[in-house]
């Protein structure tokens, strides 16, 4: 073989080798790309989402509401964008909550939608809810991203158990009565509780009537009361068990488009009791027998 054969050869080879290192490397490439993460094949046209709740936590009392704003950039007014609950770890669907009055499309780059508050009774306890928003761009791929709302739980906290003393029937006592004072978070103020005793025989509500009295909340959503007074009845002994009930409702003008819980995911109550024992009565002192008087 001659010699600029000879180099022909090995420049051919080596031509070879190093076109298949590249096709290697770029394999090697791809296969750590995201590939599945929706990539767009055109950067340029690309848009680009922001999602904001204001607030970003509610009371998930079914009626408390969040505005969410979704900012986006290289989208032509016009452009159709969608809504959607897409996930919690702790609610099922019914109590998610609810979107209305979306935004069709994009304007001037902003889109918005409103969240009801979804259903979480407990305090102390929290719950999350995704939110995504979705735009398709006519000359560009289709876009999304979530938001992430924060939920607390709601509840009442009743008076704690007590020992009542009541007078004897044939004591001249005073009656006995208690203010029973009950605290509310997450509870709309002005919402109705129903208020109930388990023995009517027992006792009876100020301004009740068949052993219930409706209270209406008072202070703030963050921490409300509302009161009751309870008369215990003269010689009555035994074991009363007073229960709060609030009905947690979806606003009247929601509740055609919003999904409607069952009544008992929407109940809120919670009982104590008052243990009435009845005092003893004092025996009086029995009057002396007198002496009879000696005959003289």
């Amino acid at each position: 073989m001659s010699i600029n054969g000879f180099l022909k050869t090995r420049y051919v080879k080596l031509l070879s080798m190093l076109v298949f290192l590249v096709m290697l490397t770029a394999a090697m490439g791809c296969s750590n790309s995201l590939s599945n993460n929706n990539v767009s094949d055109n950067p340029i046209n690309t848009a680009i989402i922001g999602l904001s709740g204001n607030p970003g936590t509610l009371f998930g009392n079914g009626c408390s509401d969040s505005v969410i704003q979704v900012n986006t950039g290289i989208v032509e007014n016009g452009t159709p964008i969608e809504f959607e609950i897409t996930f919690s770890a702790s609610l099922p669907p019914a109590l998610r909550g609810c979107l209305f009055d979306a935004s069709p499309v994009v304007f001037d780059e902003i889109a918005f939608v409103n969240y009801l508050a979804g259903i979480l009774i407990g305090i102390d306890q929290t719950a999350t809810v995704n939110i995504s928003a979705t735009i398709n761009p006519p000359e560009g791929d289709t876009e999304s991203d979530f938001i992430t709302i924060t939920l607390q739980g709601v509840g009442i906290v009743p008076p704690e158990n007590q020992d009542l003393t009541v007078p004897s029937f044939d004591s001249e006592a005073l009656d006995v009565f208690l203010t029973l004072a009950f605290t509310t978070v997450g509870i709309k103020p002005g919402t109705e509780v129903e208020v109930s005793l388990s023995n009517p025989g027992l006792g009876f509500f100020t301004g009740g009537m068949d052993g219930m009295v409706f209270p209406v909340v008072s202070g703030s959503e963050e921490a409300g009361e509302f009161f009751v007074q309870y008369n215990a009845f003269r010689g009555a002994g035994g074991t009363q068990v007073i229960t709060a009930r609030i009905i947690l409702e979806i606003p009247p003008e929601l509740a055609a488009i919003c999904p409607i819980p069952a009544e008992d995911d929407l109940t809120v109550e919670v009982s104590f009791s008052i243990t009435q024992s009845v005092e003893e009565m004092e025996m009086p002192m029995p009057m002396p027998t007198p002496e009879p008087t000696p005959m003289p």
